[in-house]
C-alpha cells in the first residue's frame, strides 16, 4: 500500500509540474468520463458543518466549474443511464457533477449558478432530512463542538468528559472525541445535547439546513436529477448486509416515490469500502436501482452499473490540481497493474 501511494505522488509531482493538458491525461489513463462531488458552497459559516471539514466558497466553486469547462463537456444523469443500458457512447471527456446530503444550499447558491453555466448535476439525497424532519448525528456533533468552543467553562468540560467516559468515548480533548461519536451512538450526542441546552429541533425549525419537497421539486423542474444517499448516513462498513440493503433499498424507494422518478440512483454516504458483491447482486435483484456511486476516484471497480466518484472538497485545492491528481493515482495503478477495486 505504501509503495503504491508513493508511486502515485511520484506521478501527481511529475504532471502537476508539467503542462499537461487534462486531455492528455484522460488518454493515458483511458478516462473519458469523471464524477466529481461536492457536500456544501457557501460563503457563509455553516455551523451544523463548520466543525465536519473544509468547503468552498462561491468563488472557489465557479473557478472549480470554468476550469471543468475548459477541459471537459457536462453531461447528465440521464445521458449516463442511457449510455450504460444501451452501450450508445457518450461525448469524448465528460463530467457528471454529483453533491451529497440535501443541504439548503443546493437551492440557494448552487443550481442558480449551474444553470447560468448550462451545467446539470445529480443531487443526493437521505430521506431522513428531507424537509427538516431529522438533524444528522454529524451535524449535532459540529453545533456542540461550536457550542462548546463559545461556552467552554472547566464544569463544563468534566460534564462532557464523563459522559463521553461512560460511552466509551476515549479522547485527548472533547472536540475529538465529540466528532468521533458514531452513527450506532447518537443516544450519546443527545445526552450532550441536553447537558448543554442545544435543542437540535429547534435549530431544524429555525435554520432549515436541508432541502424541502418543494426545493426539491423545483430543482428536478429546472433539470436536475435526484437520487438517494441512504436513509440517514451510516458508515456501511460498520453495518451488516441486511442493514446496508435496507438504508439503500428504503431510500431509493422513497426518493423514486416522493418524486415520481422513472430512475433509481444511489451513492454510498463516507465511503463503498468493504462492501460485498452479495450486496451489489442482491440490490440488482430489487430493481429499484439503475446506477450506484462510489468514492474510489477514477480508479476502476469490478461491479457492474457501479461508478467512482472523487471530492472536489478534500483536499481544498483547485479542480485542475485535484483532477491531475485522480489521474496521476490512475497511473500509479496501473503502473503497479492493480487498476480496479475487486469485491469479494
Amino acid at each position: 500500500m505504501r509503495d503504491r501511494r508513493c508511486k502515485e505522488h511520484m506521478v501527481f509531482r511529475v504532471f502537476s509540474r508539467l503542462p499537461v493538458p487534462l486531455s492528455l491525461l484522460g488518454r493515458l489513463t483511458g478516462t473519458d468520463v469523471i464524477i466529481p462531488y461536492y457536500h456544501i458552497v457557501s460563503n457563509e459559516t455553516v455551523i451544523h458543518v463548520k466543525h465536519l471539514y473544509k468547503y468552498k466558497n462561491i468563488r472557489e466553486f465557479e473557478d472549480d466549474l470554468d476550469c471543468l469547462l475548459t477541459h471537459y463537456s457536462p453531461t447528465s444523469l440521464i445521458d449516463v443511464l442511457h449510455h450504460m443500458k444501451t452501450g450508445r457512447p457518450l461525448s469524448k471527456r465528460v463530467f457528471l457533477l454529483t453533491f451529497d446530503d440535501g443541504y439548503r444550499e443546493m437551492s440557494d447558491f448552487v443550481a442558480p449558478i449551474l444553470l447560468k453555466k448550462g451545467v446539470s448535476a445529480t443531487f443526493f439525497l437521505n430521506t431522513a432530512f428531507i424537509d427538516n424532519r431529522q438533524l444528522c448525528y454529524l451535524n449535532k456533533a459540529s453545533l456542540i463542538v461550536e457550542r462548546f468552543e463559545k461556552t467552554w467553562s472547566s464544569g463544563l468540560e468534566k460534564t462532557l468528559r464523563g459522559l463521553l467516559r461512560s460511552h466509551n468515548v476515549l479522547s485527548s480533548n472533547i472536540t475529538s472525541g465529540v466528532l468521533s461519536v458514531g452513527y450506532q451512538q447518537g443516544e450519546l450526542l443527545e445526552e450532550i445535547a441536553y447537558a448543554m441546552n442545544i435543542d437540535f429541533v429547534d435549530y431544524l425549525s429555525a435554520n432549515e439546513p436541508y432541502l424541502t419537497s418543494a426545493q426539491i421539486n423545483k430543482l428536478i423542474a429546472s433539470g436536475f436529477s435526484i437520487g438517494a444517499h441512504s436513509i440517514d448516513h451510516p458508515v456501511y462498513c460498520s453495518l451488516g448486509l441486511k442493514d446496508q440493503l435496507h438504508q439503500t433499498v428504503e431510500s431509493v424507494k422513497s426518493v423514486r416515490e416522493m418524486f415520481h422518478l422513472s430512475y433509481g440512483v444511489f451513492a454510498f454516504p463516507f465511503s463503498d469500502y468493504g462492501i460485498s458483491r452479495e450486496f451489489f447482486a442482491r440490490l440488482s435483484d430489487s430493481g429499484l436501482v439503475d446506477l450506484s456511486f462510489g468514492t474510489a476516484g477514477l480508479i476502476g471497480d469490478s461491479v457492474p452499473n457501479h461508478l467512482p466518484r472523487f471530492s472536489l472538497e478534500n483536499p481544498i485545492d483547485t479542480a485542475g490540481r485535484i483532477v491531475t491528481y485522480q489521474h496521476a493515482r490512475k497511473l500509479g495503478r496501473l503502473i503497479t497493474r492493480d487498476p480496479i477495486v475487486v469485491r469479494k
